[in-house]
């Protein structure tokens, strides 16, 4: 093989070259050379040598004009900040070699395909003892050796990340192996099993990701609270157990998010409930795709957290459940219970507050749409004003979680009427924030603080910020519209407090 390279990439190489000693050892290995084997996009480069790096680490890092720093004192791990074409991260790690060689190194990593390597002063030779190339071919990951999971447990979930990403099956005797290494992830730090998990809900399939999590069992040290939802039967009109249930939002969420980025292209093939959600969606789509695209903290994007939050979406129930006298299962007051657990699960994995507070407010409210969905509450402009106060942007997820969650209850037993009126109460929500922003959601008061000191003689206090709060509400569902309106709704609701 020989190395695609651009004029990024070359000019990396050559400030490398002008730095290093004469014939001096330094080999490119890991997931560049992968990707590159698969014509995919490199967006990092990892190089091992058999020395200190710093040195070497520290020039390159000096003729590229970019930031360095050292990762890792004891193993002599350094980082150049570089930045790509676009502006975007594109970091080098320099290593010194695990163990006395090359060949040490690669043996000591963690799967045959992350154990290529080629030479910076022969980027056409392929340095391959594990057979990572041939496993690659076949869709195989195999281990690079027998501890290669204990001597990482995060290993385990990196693992089932590149088998979804790169389309490969597990070796045969890997299961009790992923098992016994996840048993040990409380070892290791919060913020890399965070790290990898976030890669697993942001690839290909985040709900096949989520069955091998259960399966290898990596969610009793992530999400205890998970795991009891395993003993919980379906519940009518639930037709999934409660575990699957959850995991099929998951599947259904993924496929709307998919749907929604691929609003532009004609697909012959779709589900019925698909196509009559895309036509609903549709005049949204740039909006929504865009809205799921942002970074609420970098490299973390709302549509992962979004899955997050479908994850952890009933965590109250197995807390709350009750047998009820008609003999069905209750779950009274879960969402609540849940936003708390959600928010105790989050902040664990040392997620942003920002993130925390998305994803338990998520949770919270999870069920809001479904009074008006069942027609057991009108659908006013008073509710969707309401909604998004209590909510704020947070509420497109959970428009889009409503219809996940819908799918997942109902599954093969969801009616055309059923998932009409779900649309139609969905369509109500995201166009009125897309459409009606400025005067239905938030809309710019009449009066301000000082009119209502100035008009009404009122001191500074919280008594003008209920009058404010009401006056909004007023416009935003349509009651005031003139200055004179507002002062007359004024005077009437101070009459009222």
């Amino acid at each position: 093989m020989t190395l695609r390279t651009d004029p990024q990439i070359t000019r990396i190489f050559d400030a490398i070259h002008a730095e290093l000693r004469h014939e001096q050892p330094l080999y490119l290995v890991g997931g560049s050379v992968r990707d590159d084997m698969l014509g995919g996009t490199i967006n990092d480069l990892d190089f091992v040598m058999p020395e200190d790096p710093t040195r070497l680490a520290k020039e390159v890092a000096r003729r590229l004009k970019a930031g360095f720093f050292v990762l890792d004192d004891e193993r002599r791990t350094t980082r150049i900040l570089f930045k790509d074409l676009e502006g975007k991260n594109f970091p080098l790690d320099f290593v010194k070699y695990t163990g006395n060689s090359l060949l040490e190194d690669l043996r000591s990593r963690d799967f045959t395909i992350n154990a290529m390597a080629l030479s910076i002063h022969d980027l056409s030779t392929l340095i391959d003892p594990l057979g990572g190339r041939e496993d690659l071919n076949h869709g195989r990951l195999i281990l690079c050796h027998p501890g290669a999971l204990m001597a990482d447990p995060v290993r385990v979930l990196r693992g089932i990340r590149m088998t979804l990403q790169f389309g490969l099956d597990f070796e045969p005797d890997m299961e009790s192996q992923m098992q016994q290494a996840a048993a040990q992830l409380p070892a290791t730090s919060y913020e890399r099993q965070r790290d990898e998990f976030f890669k697993i809900l942001a690839g290909p399939e985040p709900a096949q990701g989520m069955v091998y999590c259960r399966q290898f069992k990596v969610f009793e040290t992530l999400f205890p609270n998970l795991v009891d939802q395993e003993s919980i039967p379906a519940s009518p009109p639930h037709v999934f157990p409660l575990f699957d249930h959850t995991n099929k939002v998951i599947e259904y969420l993924d496929q709307l998010l998919g749907a929604i980025k691929m609003a532009s292209q004609s697909v012959v093939d779709r589900s019925w409930w698909l196509a009559k959600a895309s036509d609903v969606l549709l005049p949204y789509a740039v909006h929504l795709a865009s809205f799921f695209q942002e970074e609420v903290t970098p490299e973390r994007r709302k549509c992962s957290l979004a899955l997050l939050g479908a994850l952890l979406h009933d965590l109250g129930k197995p807390m709350t459940m009750k047998m009820g006298e008609d003999g069905r299962l209750h779950y009274y007051n879960h969402a609540q219970v849940g936003a708390d657990l959600a928010l105790e699960a989050t902040k664990r994995l040392k997620l942003s507050n920002a993130e925390c507070n998305w994803v338990s407010t998520l949770v919270r409210h999870h069920m809001d749409l479904l009074p008006l969905i069942n027609g057991q509450t009108p659908l006013t402009p008073k509710v969707i004003y309401r909604f998004y106060q209590k909510v704020d942007e947070v509420g497109i997820t959970i428009v889009l979680h409503t219809l996940a969650d819908t799918l997942a209850t109902y599954d093969d037993t969801l009616t055309a009427q059923k998932w009409e009126q779900t649309l139609m109460i969905v369509k109500a929500f995201v166009s009125a924030w897309w459409d009606q922003k400025e005067t239905l959601i938030s809309p710019t008061p009449i009066l301000d603080g000082y009119d209502l000191q100035r008009i009404f003689g009122l001191e500074p206090g919280q008594q003008i910020g209920t009058l404010l709060d009401s006056l909004i509400e007023a416009q935003a569902i349509g009651e005031v519209s003139t200055q004179a309106e507002a002062k007359s709704f004024i005077l009437k609701t101070m009459k009222s407090i």
